[in-house]
């Protein structure tokens, strides 16, 4: 008996893997292996729920127990269309220190256990991935970071049609795709995407937008403000630490933190003190570094709608 672990991600495609899989290899050890960061959509955990159900397959979740803003303001630097540390410290990490170390994360929770047919799924596993053709260029990246496993994309090398797959065991696709986005991760959210994928948040789902914006406003004013080089050495104790992990922890708002979303159109350009380089600190940090929430959301015609992006997890670890 054979070990396959599928990094589901709670799209359409992972699930097609995973049945092409149990169709192939029926008596085999199979587990669907999603991590998460705790910061997806609340359709994302009925679709993997209802799928580990239907396919009769055991799901095991992996997790730091943090989200990208927590992750963000902890690291004190926003993620980007540029650098995914939240893809990277998230996910990558923590599938890779587990699978490969044996490092079990903050979080492990099972769903459906009893239909894992051996304890060791690991030990010579074929790990497979949600990827097609119109990504191929995930392919090398992936097959190179996951050595010394063996890797398998059955979309690239199979024609497979999602939409089929998902009729034949009757589950409804997740939300995300019924409001045009292209992936199924962090409820549209994705820090990598770019001004498109943004667009389409702000027309779908504005509410979700002026949160993600505010948090964009908040965590940018406070990664400035630790900066500074009183703060960084210590000699200065961090006021806005407790505040806004509490923002983005909960979405509470104290006054500070109301203070800083209702004045950023009059702070953005203030100077925040020096850098342990000396240099004035008054750079406004943003996920998709040529413009930020605000300015798209004041301008949203203007912006480029073909800049999709996407945080391709998993494709630049190492």
């Amino acid at each position: 008996m054979l070990n396959h672990i599928i990094f589901f991600s709670g799209g359409k495609s992972s699930f097609s893997v995973a049945d092409y899989v149990k169709t192939i290899f029926p008596d085999d050890n199979i587990v669907l292996y999603f991590t998460d960061t705790m910061w997806e959509d609340e359709d994302l955990y009925r679709f993997i729920y209802e799928a580990s159900d239907k396919l009769e397959l055991p799901m095991l979740i992996n997790s730091r127990g943090i989200t990208p803003p927590q992750l963000m303001v902890q690291q004190k630097f926003m993620a980007n269309n540029r650098v995914g540390t939240c893809s990277k410290e998230l996910k990558m990490k923590v599938s890779s220190n587990f699978l490969k170390k044996g490092i079990v994360p903050e979080v492990e929770k099972w769903h459906n256990r009893h239909h894992l047919k051996a304890d060791d799924f690991i030990s010579d596993a074929t790990i497979y991935f949600g990827i097609g053709f119109e990504e191929m260029h995930r392919e090398g990246p992936i097959r190179h970071n996951w050595k010394p496993f063996k890797v398998e994309m059955p979309l690239i090398e199979n024609v497979i049609n999602n939409d089929a797959v998902l009729a034949k065991y009757g589950i409804k696709q997740p939300r995300l795709y019924d409001m045009q986005f292209t992936h199924n991760n962090c409820k549209g959210r994705c820090v990598k995407a770019g001004q498109g994928h943004y667009k389409n948040l702000l027309i779908k789902d504005e509410k979700t937008f002026i949160e993600l914006m505010e948090q964009e406003i908040v965590i940018s004013d406070y990664i400035r403000y630790a900066k500074q080089s009183a703060i960084r050495s210590g000699k200065v104790k961090d006021y806005m630490y407790k505040d806004v992990w509490e923002f983005v922890s909960t979405g509470n708002k104290s006054a500070k933190i109301q203070h800083i979303i209702d004045s950023n159109k009059h702070t953005k350009n203030w100077i925040f003190g020096k850098s342990h380089k000396g240099q004035d600190i008054k750079k406004q940090f943003t996920f998709m570094k040529t413009k930020s929430l605000e300015d798209l959301e004041k301008e949203p015609i203007q912006c480029d709608m073909l800049d999709i992006g996407g945080c391709g997890c998993f494709l630049d670890f190492d």
